[in-house]
């Protein structure tokens, strides 16, 4: 039986890719069961039947394997090269998903006993540490993941010791004495090594089988019972906790996305790739060092009834190094449907003599109350429904023009994509969907007039994924309304959970493509007019997942021109360009994105005189930057570095966000101008 969510999922809608889950089970001998057998035999023939993309088994065996030896030792400090020679001999002799899940099984248990060997190694090295082991000339990797694999134990074991030693090293650098450092080290090995020890058979299980489903795409992902449970909740919205989706590598959990109108998207103090490192309660007990915890057991520590408050010490993902931590406070509520509604309000744009009057609709989601629908409840929530009652009241309030700020949605119902693209468009086409026999499906309206025809800005960022690109692009195509800001995720694919014996797999079943022709895989929708972002989309996007789908185009379908934009782009980049050049908080996020990537760490010195220099003056650097800005804009100074990471809250100025949708509602407002003066138009273009 299959169960068919009918939307394009939200991106990153798990809340958990675990790889170990535990009660306490006893630490025995792992080894792949019948039951497992035939279900891994069940998930690969869904695999090839259901999935968009035609592979076998067989041609993609070896590709997971190597994922799978990935995701147990990412950063290449567990197998030697003589390890996974010994184990590429024995699969050569396999040839199916029974005998290579034995294999896989094999592998884990060198994994496991390596593991072992490493903790008692570190811990005997944390027991001799000396402050002339913190003074040495070896510089380690800080990311080894794309390292060539060490050939000897003892060059492995010399790997261990200059890890823990750079332990050490980072946590002096955040406060520590070396006594209570190699305390809180200690201490973290054991927790390590005391959770590891509560893997489970299933847990293997379902790295290897998620290994090889992931060779289909990064959104095809077997489900345990207990994981289609927590994607159930997370469906729902019903989860009482602070709204953040979560991941690991291992060793550290980051954050993901932040569901839109959650206690964490609210509060502004974490961001995606920010990792969590400490988590403690509101009872001003010390924090929870959860470094190298299973991420089930994170979530499960964050998690916690309505209105209390979570304390989390976390890396920012704009700190240059592990070094720079904050601690912050959350209170955690109950995400609901009403959380994430559509919202407007008014922007007031001068120019000379006149006011023009810019209504803002934001969109965290494209949502619909499917439960409520399906008991005729007619009063049901859906985003067409709220976006419609806000264009009637902004209509009411005679706006000028409509900024629909897609930024940081994630996606959600097609449907409900497909209803508010005609709102603006009328009639006509707004999505064609391709599924895996190559059939192409057209989904449009045949009749009807636009609900809303003055001039439109859609926003967007590269975090607006999914149905949020469908809506964007069928505006760009029509040529209806100015497309700002970055180029969004690039998620052009449909999914689909099927049920299994045990659990569920959700797996790729269509693709869909612009009216254009072109597809959003990959390549997302590019704007009209880049606007500045807080993000780097050299870091996030679907073209930075494993195993993503490839761009590409189909036939172009009938639809309308409006005519209304591509005339005017070049003016309206070249007016925007001037405005942001003249921006103190633009031009120094530029300079910040700049300095960032020249002052990236590579190497990691194990030297603690060095490593504290170094860190003066990368401090000073930041503080440096942040008080030449806030003279530009006539603000307090800090006079400290430490001052600077202890206030409370920056003033509207320094709002990224906020200017960028300032920003928008000012291109907006140009090309009102240019559409009812043609005269600034033509003088534009004649200087």
């Amino acid at each position: 039986m299959t169960k068919k969510y009918l939307f394009l999922p939200l991106l990153f809608v798990l809340l958990t890719q675990r790889v170990c889950a535990a009660e306490g089970v006893e630490w025995g001998n792992f080894s792949a069961t019948d039951n497992q057998i035939l279900l891994a035999k069940e998930i690969t023939n869904s695999l090839e039947k259901g999935h968009f993309v035609k592979k076998d088994y067989e041609s993609v065996r070896l590709e997971a394997f190597e994922v799978f030896i990935k995701r147990l030792d990412p950063n290449r400090n567990i197998f030697i090269s003589s390890d996974l020679d010994t184990f590429w001999k024995q699969v050569e002799s396999t040839n199916e998903i029974g005998s290579d899940l034995k294999e896989a099984y094999l592998l884990f248990d060198i994994y496991r006993e390596r593991y072992q060997l490493r903790h008692y190694f570190q811990l005997e090295i944390l027991n001799t540490i000396s402050k002339e082991d913190l003074q040495t000339s070896y510089n380690i990797l800080r990311d080894r993941s794309e390292s060539e694999r060490l050939e000897r134990l003892l060059d492995l074991k010399s790997l261990w010791k200059n890890l823990i030693i750079n332990d050490v090293i980072q946590l002096m650098l955040s406060g520590n004495s070396l006594e209570d450092s190699v305390d809180k080290l200690s201490k973290r090995l054991d927790n390590q090594l005391n959770y590891f020890q509560q893997t489970r058979n299933e847990d293997v299980f379902d790295i290897y089988v998620n290994s090889v489903s992931s060779t289909y795409g990064p959104h095809t992902t077997y489900m345990s019972p207990r994981n289609n449970e927590d994607f159930d909740i997370s469906m729902s919205l019903s989860l009482e906790g602070i709204g953040a989706l979560l991941s690991s590598d291992g060793l550290y959990t980051s954050i993901t996305s932040l569901v839109p109108g959650g206690p964490a998207e609210k509060s502004g103090l974490l961001k995606p790739k920010d990792k969590i490192i400490g988590v403690g309660q509101d009872d001003n007990k010390p924090l929870t060092d959860v470094i190298g915890w299973r991420i089930d057991d994170v979530v499960d520590l964050i998690r916690g009834p309505k209105d209390s408050t979570v304390r989390l010490q976390i890396i920012p993902n704009s700190s240059l190094d592990e070094t720079n931590t904050r601690e912050i406070e959350i209170v955690r509520n109950l995400v609901k449907l009403e959380d994430q509604a559509a919202e407007k309000e008014l922007i007031t744009v001068n120019r000379g003599n006149k006011d023009y009057k810019i209504g803002v609709i934001k969109l965290p989601a494209f949502y619909f109350d499917f439960e409520a629908y399906q008991q005729r409840d007619y009063t049901y929530r859906s985003s067409s429904k709220d976006v419609k009652k806000l264009l009637k009241e902004l209509k009411n309030e005679d706006v000028d023009g409509l900024v629909l700020d897609l930024r940081n949605n994630g996606g959600g119902s097609l449907f409900e994509a497909n209803a508010l693209a005609h709102f603006f468009l009328g009639r006509g086409t707004t999505v064609q969907i391709k599924d895996s026999k190559g059939n192409i499906q057209g989904l449009g309206e045949r009749w009807g007039y636009p609900f809303y025809d003055k001039p439109l800005l859609v926003l967007v960022n590269r975090l607006s994924a999914s149905a949020s690109e469908i809506l964007a692009g069928a505006i760009q195509d029509y040529d209806r309304g100015v497309i700002a800001g970055t180029k969004t995720f690039g998620k052009g694919t449909v999914q689909k959970v099927e049920e299994l014996s045990s659990g569920v797999i959700k797996l790729t079943e269509s693709k869909f493509y612009r009216v254009s022709g072109s597809s959003t895989q990959n390549k997302g929708v590019v704007p009209d007019i880049i606007l500045p972002s807080v993000f780097d989309i050299e870091d996030i996007g679907e073209n930075k997942l494993d195993k993503a789908l490839e761009h590409d185009s189909i036939q172009t379908t009938s639809y309308k021109n409006f005519g209304r934009i591509s005339s005017y782009k070049d003016l309206l980049n070249n007016r925007s360009k001037a405005r942001i050049n003249k921006s103190p908080l633009f031009t120094n996020l530029k300079e910040k994105k700049e300095w960032r990537k020249k002052s990236e760490i590579k190497l990691l010195e194990l030297n603690l005189n060095n490593r504290i220099q170094k860190k003066i003056e990368l401090e000073h650097s930041l503080l440096t930057a942040e008080n030449i800005l806030r003279e530009r804009l006539l603000l307090p100074t800090f006079d400290s570095y430490q001052e600077f990471l202890d206030r409370n809250e920056d003033p509207e100025i320094l709002d990224i966000n906020l200017n960028v949708l300032n920003e928008a509602a000012n291109v907006l407002t140009d090309l009102i101008e240019i559409k009812n003066k043609p005269l600034i138009a033509y003088l534009d273009k004649t200087g």
